[in-house]
């Protein structure tokens, strides 16, 4: 079975004591590496704010919490070790509850969402509304589309159409030429 190394990585922050050397004369408030220890403590916290949430949400996936409440690429090794600056629990929680509501509305009720589904709903979230009853709204004005809705064969454009989310002109055009 292959290890989590994400999650391996976030518990072991999480549970475990900052390093020694962050006590140190140069990491104290006024030393040349302060900034380095705030970052750290910063880190660690949001490390801390992840396990729990995973612990009282434990239907949400892993991926989903860390691209949807950090940034998009928080999954990967190399944006864990560059240290987490914020977590908005608030933000996975909607997303997740829009993101059942779009599947279920596309007769995808038991199927988790796929990648494109993810982008999508965060897509609206970030620049349409941050309202459920909002997004019900434009959801029922929307096609149902079955599969499709989360394929990546689907053009992008067309998806964001269907559910009312503004795109750039450039995206439209070459939606126009697809």
């Amino acid at each position: 079975m292959k290890k989590n190394n994400i999650l391996n990585a976030i518990v072991n922050v999480a549970t475990n004591r900052l390093a020694g050397k962050y006590n140190l004369t140069q990491y104290r408030d006024g030393g040349s590496k302060h900034t380095e220890k705030l970052k750290a403590i910063t880190h660690k916290a949001i490390c801390e704010q992840i396990v729990q949430f995973a612990k009282e949400n434990p239907n949400i996936p892993l991926y989903f919490i860390l691209s949807v409440g950090i940034s998009k690429g928080a999954y990967k090794m190399s944006e864990f070790a560059k240290g987490y600056k914020r977590f908005d629990a608030d933000k996975v929680k909607m997303v997740y509850r829009m993101g059942m509501a779009y599947n279920a509305h596309n007769g995808l009720e038991r199927r988790k969402m796929s990648d494109v589904t993810i982008r999508l709903i965060m897509r609206y979230y970030e620049r349409v509304s941050q309202d459920f009853d909002y997004f019900l709204i434009d959801l029922a004005k929307s096609k149902v589309l079955g599969k499709d809705c989360g394929s990546r064969e689907m053009n992008y454009a067309v998806l964001c159409k269907n559910l009312n989310i503004p795109i750039k002109e450039e995206e439209t055009k070459l939606a126009d030429v697809a």
